[in-house]
């Protein structure tokens, strides 16, 4: 008795191995759409970027500091401040600027849009 063509079992074993396939091609993407969304809600880039304005104050400060113990008095200006360094200190974030106060010395990173950093 020679059959042709495949029995019920062959066929059910089949779409069952196929809706596995594709129930786990469904997690695997929906997980990858959730990955995703946090990391837009998170931000790391934007974040990185602050970072590294907030480092480039740090460094600006430690400028100031020397600047002081050598000549006993603070950079009378933004642009003797500046002047310290070999290039201007280029910002991360768009519209970021250097607040800085030559009575204290003290100097402050401000964000102006938030939103874009």
């Amino acid at each position: 008795m020679n059959e042709h063509g495949f029995g019920l079992v062959e066929i059910a074993i089949v779409l069952a191995v196929v809706a596995l396939a594709g129930y786990l091609l469904m997690q695997y993407v929906g997980s990858t759409a959730r990955t995703v969304e946090q990391l837009r809600q998170d931000r790391p880039l934007d974040r990185a970027r602050l970072t590294a304005d907030r480092a480039t104050l740090a460094a600006l400060q430690g400028a100031v500091r020397t600047y002081q113990a050598e000549k006993g008095r603070w950079p009378p200006d933004k642009a003797a401040l500046l002047g310290l360094l070999p290039a201007p200190p280029k910002l991360q974030c768009p519209g970021n600027d250097i607040d800085y106060d030559p009575v204290s010395g003290a100097l402050r990173l401000t964000i102006t849009e938030e939103s874009r950093c």
